[in-house]
C-alpha cells in the first residue's frame, strides 16, 4: 500500500499535537520519520512513531523546557538538550552549524541527553546541497547490546555513524551501524516471531544464532559487531570511535548508568572551501564517483554508491506515494482511536 506523502503528515503531526508535542516539535519529529521512510529506513519511520507517543506519554520525551548552553564558542558548542524531541534539537543544531560555517572552516555541536534523533541519513542532505562535508554519530549510553570481540557481556550499543559528501550530482549519504544491525532491525523480527536470515547475534553463551529473542532472554545474548566472529574487531572498533565523539565528547556516558532513551550526539561539519577549495574537493570526489560507475559489475550493473537507492527511494515515494513498514498502521491504530483520528487510506 503507498499512501500520499501529505495524509501521512497530518496524520503523524496530530498524533504528536495530541500527546503533548507543540508545533514544531511535532513539525520536526514528523518530517524525521517521514524522511526515514522515503529513504527506506523502515523500522525508524512510521513504526516508529508509537514508541516516540509512548516515550512522550510516559516522560522519557519532554515536551517542554529549554536547550542548555553548557559550552559555546566561534566554531564549537556543547548543549544539553534534558529529553527534548531529537529531531527539534537536531534542527537547531543544523541551524547554528549552517549559520557558524559561513565564517570558518569547520564547526562542531555536541549534544548531551538528547531523546531519540532517528534516521541519522535524513539530517545530511541540508549539508551537502550547501557543498558542505558532514559527519555525525549518535548513541544511547542507557542501552548495552553489544560485547566486545570474544566477549559475552554487552559493553556498547548498535552506534550508527553516518556521513554527507557532496558531488557535483547526487550527493554521498553515508549512514550505517558499526554492528551488523540495529537494535530497532532485531525488535522488529523478534515482534513477528520471525528469525533472523543470517546469524547475526550471539547467545549468551556467545554462540553465533539467528534467534532475535536471544537479546532479550535472561541471561541475555548480543549483537553481533560488523565483520562478525572474524573480522568483528573491526566493527568494534568503529563503535568505540563512535562512544568517543557521541559521550566522551559530550561528557554523558556509561559512567554515570543513565537510564534509556537519552542520547548523546556528535555533529560537525567541513566547508571544503577553506581548506584545497571547493573545485579540488569536488574534482576528487567526483573522479572516485565515476570510477565507481565505470565498473561494470559482476551481473551487468555498476556498484551501488551510498545513498543512490535512498534517493531513488525518496524521489519515487514522493511522485507515488509513501509505503510503510506493514506493522506501521497496525501498531498506530489505538493511538489513532484515542486521538480521534482517522487512519490514512492507502
Amino acid at each position: 500500500m503507498r499512501y500520499p506523502h501529505a495524509d501521512l503528515t497530518e496524520f503523524t503531526t496530530a498524533l504528536l499535537r495530541h500527546v503533548g508535542a507543540d508545533a514544531a516539535q511535532a513539525a520536526a519529529m514528523t518530517e524525521r520519520l517521514l524522511d526515514a521512510d522515503l529513504l527506506g529506513h523502515r523500522t525508524h519511520g512510521l513504526w516508529f512513531l508509537s514508541n516516540y507517543l509512548e516515550r512522550i506519554s510516559g516522560g522519557h520525551i519532554r515536551t517542554s523546557g529549554e536547550i542548555e548552553v553548557v559550552h559555546r564558542e566561534p566554531g564549537a558548542a556543547a548543549w544539553r538538550a534534558h529529553r527534548l524531541p531529537g529531531a527539534w534539537v537536531l534542527g537547531e543544531a543544523t541551524a547554528l552549524l549552517l549559520d557558524d560555517v559561513r565564517e570558518r572552516a569547520t564547526s562542531t555541536i555536541t549534544i548531551a541527553d538528547c531523546s531519540h534523533i532517528g534516521c541519522l541519513q535524513s539530517y545530511l542532505p541540508p549539508f551537502t546541497e550547501r557543498g558542505l562535508l558532514v559527519q555525525l554519530t549518535a548513541t544511547d549510553p542507557g542501552v548495552a547490546s553489544v560485547a566486545a570481540p570474544g566477549g559475552t557481556n554487552p559493553v556498547i550499543t548498535t552506534n550508527p555513524i553516518a556521513m554527507g559528501i557532496p558531488t557535483r550530482g547526487a550527493p554521498l549519504l553515508i549512514d550505517q551501524c558499526t554492528s551488523v544491525g540495529s537494535n530497532a532491525l532485531f525488535d522488529d523480527y523478534a515482534a513477528r516471531g520471525e528469525r533472523l536470515p543470517g546469524e547475526w547475534l550471539l547467545d549468551a553463551a556467545g554462540v553465533p544464532t539467528d534467534d532475535p529473542a536471544v537479546l532479550t532472554g535472561e541471561p541475555k545474548g548480543t549483537i553481533q559487531s560488523l565483520g562478525q566472529a572474524e573480522f568483528g574487531y573491526k566493527g568494534f572498533g568503529f563503535g568505540l570511535m563512535s562512544e568517543a565523539l557521541s559521550l566522551a565528547l559530550t561528557g554523558y556516558g556509561r559512567r554515570s548508568r543513565p537510564h534509556r532513551f537519552g542520547q548523546g550526539v556528535f555533529l560537525q561539519v567541513i566547508d571544503p572551501a577553506k581548506f584545497a577549495g571547493s573545485t579540488e574537493f569536488l574534482d576528487e570526489v567526483d573522479h572516485l564517483v565515476s570510477t565507481v560507475r565505470a565498473d561494470p559489475g559482476r551481473d551487468g550493473r555498476p556498484p551501488r554508491l551510498p545513498g543512490e537507492r535512498a534517493l531513488a527511494s525518496r524521489a519515487d515515494q514522493l511522485r507515488n506515494g509513501v509505503e510503510l513498514h506493514p506493522d506501521a498502521l497496525v501498531r498506530l491504530a489505538p493511538w489513532a482511536r484515542r486521538a480521534g483520528v482517522p487512519l490514512p487510506r492507502g
